[in-house]
C-alpha cells in the first residue's frame, strides 16, 4: 500500500509540473537576475494574440511583473503600455521586439512574426487615412510647404518639447519663412505620395540642394487612435541637409499627426541629440497637398494708398463739422494709390455740378447730382480711410463715352486716396482743400485691379464761384491730353497759366476751354497773353487765334490756339515740345461786347473733330 500510495503522489507532481510548464505565468519574475534576450521569449515574458472576433486586431501583453518597466516596438509605433492594441487593416507579415528597462539599459526579444491575412477597411474607413491618400484606392501627393500657399510660413517650424506635439495641439516656437531646410530651393521640388491601393503604399522623391533625385518607397500604417505614422523602409520625407537631425528609426517610426486637412499635413519629430548634436526639440514638417499647390492663386493683396499720419485732423477737423466737396475731376489709380494721368477719356462739362456735404457732427451726407437732385443718408469713416455711405452714393455718369462713372463700391464704400491742406491754414487745426476718393475697378475676370479716382474740393463759407479752365492739346494720331486745370474766379480779373507736360513731336490742335463762364458773362474775354514752349516764348497773333464755344453749348470761352481748320493751322509745328507747352491767358469779366461775335456764331460748331 505504501508504494501504491508513493506511486499515486508521484503522479500527482508530474501531473502539475507538466500543467506548469504548459501555461505562460501571470507575473513572470526572474528574481534578481539580470534579464536577456534568452529570458524575453514569447509565451513566457510576453503574448501575441488575436482577437477572436476580428483577427485584424492583434494585443500585445507584457507577462513580467510589475516591477519591469516594458517596453514594444511594433508595426504603428512604440509603446511603453503593458497591454498594447494592434489595428492591423492590410495582410502582411509583421514583427514585435518586446523589451525590458534594466540598469544596463532596454533589453530587447528577438523579433517576433506575427500574420494578417485578410484585408479589413473598417480600420482605414477613417478620416486621416481618407484624408492622407484621397480614400481606398487613391494616392495623394504631397510637397513641401514653400510659404507660398496661405496654411504655413514655410516647410518647417520649431516646438519646445515641454509643449504638447499632438494632433490639432501643438504650438511652434519659432516658424521660419520660406524653404528652411534647403536654400537652393531644389528641395521644393521634391514630393511624398501615399496610396489605398491594395495596401498602403508610399513613395518619396527627394530632390538634394545640388539637383540631383533619389526615389524611395516603403508602406505606412497609421495608429489612428494616436494619430501616429510609422512607415517601413522608407524615411518621412527631409532636405539631405537634415538627415543628421534624427536616425533611420527617427524617420520612421512614431511620427506625429499634428495637421491633416484636405490640403494640408504637418508631421513632427523629435530631434535626435545623439545624432544631431543639438538638444532634442520638436522638428515639425510642413507639406501642401499638389493638386492644391497646382491650382492655388493667392488672395489679392491691397496695396493701400498711404496716407499722412494725421489725415483725421484734416478730414474731420474738429472746429468745421461740416464740410462741402464739389466734384472737379476723375482719374484712374494704381492700387497703391499713385494716379495714372490718364486724359484720353473726355469730362462732361458739368462736373463741378456735383456737391456733396458731410456733416461729421452727426455723420449724414447730403449729395446734390448734375440735375439739382438731392441724395441724403449717413455714413461712417473708418481709420483705414475708408467711408461707407448708407444708402450707397448714387450712380452718375461723368464722361460722354460712359467710360468714367462716379459710384461706390458694391457695399457702399469708397476710399481715401489722398489729400491736400489749403496754404496759409491754422497748423493746429489743419484745413482741406480738396481730396480724393476712390472705388474699385475689376477686370473680365473679376479681379480688382485699379481704383477709379473722384478728385474734389472744398467749398467754404463766403468762397466765390469759380470756373474751370483747361488747355486740350492733340497729335496728328489723336492722341489727346489735357492740362491740370486752373480755377478763373467768379467777378474778378486775371491772368492764369496752363500747362501741359506730355511731350509731343508732331501737333495737330491745341486750344482752352473756360467752361460754364458764358452763362453768367457772355462779355467776358479771354485774351492769349503767352504761349511758351519748353521755357520760350513763341510769336503768335491773338487776332487770329479763333473765338467758338466749348463742348457744353453755350457756356463754355473757346481759344483755339492750334485750329487744323482755321487760319492757324499753319503754325502747328511751333508747338512740338519736350518738356512743357505753358499757356498765359488773360480773363476779364465784362469787356463790353461778347465774346461770341456774329461771325463766330456762324461758326460755332469749331471744336475737337475726332
Amino acid at each position: 500500500m505504501k508504494i501504491k500510495k508513493y506511486l499515486y503522489s508521484l503522479a500527482a507532481t508530474a501531473m502539475v509540473l507538466l500543467g506548469m510548464s504548459a501555461c505562460s505565468p501571470d507575473s513572470y519574475d526572474l528574481g534578481d537576475k539580470d534579464v536577456t534576450p534568452a529570458d524575453l521569449v514569447e509565451g513566457t515574458a510576453f503574448t501575441i494574440t488575436h482577437d477572436s472576433n476580428n483577427p485584424n486586431i492583434v494585443y500585445l501583453k507584457s507577462l513580467m511583473a510589475d516591477k519591469y518597466q516594458v517596453t514594444w516596438v511594433h508595426p504603428q509605433g512604440r509603446s511603453n503600455e503593458r497591454e498594447v492594441e494592434l489595428n492591423m487593416p492590410f495582410p502582411g507579415t509583421y514583427e514585435v521586439e518586446f523589451g525590458v528597462e534594466t540598469r544596463g539599459g532596454v533589453v530587447y526579444s528577438e523579433p517576433v512574426t506575427f500574420k494578417i491575412d485578410n484585408f479589413y477597411a473598417g480600420f482605414v474607413d477613417n478620416e486621416l487615412y481618407t484624408l492622407l491618400t484621397g480614400g481606398v484606392g487613391q494616392s495623394k501627393t504631397w510637397i513641401p510647404d514653400t510659404g507660398a500657399y496661405g496654411l504655413a510660413a514655410g516647410d518647417i517650424a520649431y516646438g519646445d518639447p515641454s509643449t504638447p506635439a499632438g494632433f490639432n495641439n501643438f504650438t511652434p516656437n519659432w516658424e521660419p519663412e520660406g524653404s528652411f531646410q534647403d536654400n537652393t530651393g531644389n528641395f521644393t521640388k521634391s514630393s511624398m505620395t501615399f496610396d489605398l491601393k491594395d495596401g498602403a503604399h508610399i513613395k518619396t522623391t527627394t530632390v538634394a540642394p545640388d539637383g540631383t533625385s533619389v526615389e524611395a518607397s516603403g508602406s505606412y500604417l497609421i495608429d489612428t487612435n494616436n494619430a501616429r505614422l510609422n512607415l517601413t523602409d522608407c524615411q518621412l520625407l527631409h532636405s539631405p541637409n537634415w538627415n543628421k537631425m534624427e536616425d533611420d528609426a527617427g524617420w520612421k517610426t512614431n511620427i506625429r499627426i499634428i495637421t491633416l486637412t484636405e490640403n494640408q499635413l504637418r508631421l513632427c519629430v523629435l530631434r535626435n541629440p545623439k545624432t544631431s548634436g543639438e538638444g532634442e526639440w520638436w522638428l515639425c514638417f510642413n507639406f501642401v497637398s499638389k493638386e492644391y499647390a497646382d491650382n492655388y492663386e493667392a488672395p489679392e493683396v491691397e496695396a493701400f494708398p498711404t496716407l499722412a499720419e494725421n489725415w483725421m485732423d484734416f478730414v474731420t477737423p474738429k472746429n468745421d463739422k461740416m464740410i462741402t466737396y464739389k466734384l472737379t475731376g476723375f482719374d484712374w489709380y494704381n492700387k497703391d494709390g499713385s494716379a495714372k494721368g490718364v486724359t484720353s477719356v473726355a469730362p462732361n462739362n458739368n462736373l463741378e455740378d456735383m456737391t456733396i456735404t458731410l456733416n461729421s457732427g452727426n455723420n449724414t451726407y447730403t449729395l446734390t447730382d448734375f440735375d439739382s437732385k438731392t441724395h441724403e443718408g449717413r455714413y461712417t469713416l473708418s481709420t483705414d480711410g475708408i467711408y461707407t455711405f448708407t444708402p450707397a452714393l448714387p450712380e452718375l455718369k461723368l464722361s460722354a463715352n460712359g467710360r468714367a462713372v462716379f459710384k461706390a463700391n458694391s457695399d457702399g464704400t469708397m476710399r481715401i486716396m489722398g489729400f491736400s491742406e489749403a496754404e496759409n491754414c491754422d497748423a493746429q487745426t489743419g484745413a482741406l482743400s480738396s481730396i480724393v476718393w476712390g472705388s474699385k475697378e475689376f477686370d473680365d475676370q473679376g479681379k480688382f485691379y485699379q481704383y477709379m479716382g473722384y478728385k474734389f474740393e472744398v467749398v467754404r463759407a463766403g468762397a466765390k464761384k469759380t470756373f474751370k479752365a483747361t488747355l486740350h492739346f492733340f497729335d496728328t494720331d489723336w492722341n489727346a491730353q489735357e492740362s491740370e486745370p486752373v480755377f478763373v474766379t467768379d467777378g474778378t480779373d486775371g491772368d492764369y497759366t496752363l500747362t501741359l507736360t506730355t511731350p509731343s513731336a508732331s501737333p495737330y490742335g491745341m486750344y482752352i476751354d473756360v467752361v460754364k463762364i458764358l452763362k453768367t458773362h457772355p462779355n467776358c474775354d479771354v485774351v492769349i497773353k503767352d504761349i511758351k514752349v519748353d521755357g520760350t516764348s513763341v510769336t503768335f497773333d491773338d487776332a487770329l487765334i479763333d473765338r467758338g464755344v466749348g463742348d457744353d453749348g453755350p457756356n463754355a470761352a473757346r481759344r483755339y490756339i492750334l485750329n487744323p481748320w482755321g487760319a492757324t493751322a499753319g503754325g502747328a509745328s511751333k508747338y512740338a515740345f519736350t518738356s512743357t507747352i505753358a499757356v498765359t491767358i488773360g480773363v476779364k469779366m465784362d469787356n463790353g461786347t461778347p465774346f461770341i461775335t456774329e461771325d463766330a456764331k456762324a461758326h460755332k460748331t469749331i471744336r475737337r473733330r475726332r
